[in-house]
């Protein structure tokens, strides 16, 4: 999912963090270093706390895009 209004470097570097925390998420739990996202991420950590300002925010925006990732698939499979 594509966030409005976004330029094209910032909707680069939201994409990037959102794959590194769920990578991270996926490999440590939520309770993962923020820090860490970041840097997997290649962002430094305000990069991070400016798109999502809270834990919750990312992992609510990690999962949003799981859940969009599942329905495109249903919707190209079943149409």
């Amino acid at each position: 999912m594509v966030e409005a209004g976004l330029r094209a470097d910032a909707e680069r570097n939201r994409q990037r963090i959102l794959i590194a925390a769920e990578e991270a998420f996926l490999e440590r739990g939520a309770s993962v270093p923020l820090e860490e996202v970041a840097k997997r991420a290649k962002v430094g950590i305000g990069t991070l706390y400016r798109r999502f300002p809270t834990r919750e925010a990312l992992l609510a925006a990690t999962s949003n895009e799981r859940f969009a990732s599942v329905a495109e698939t249903s919707r190209a499979r079943w149409g």
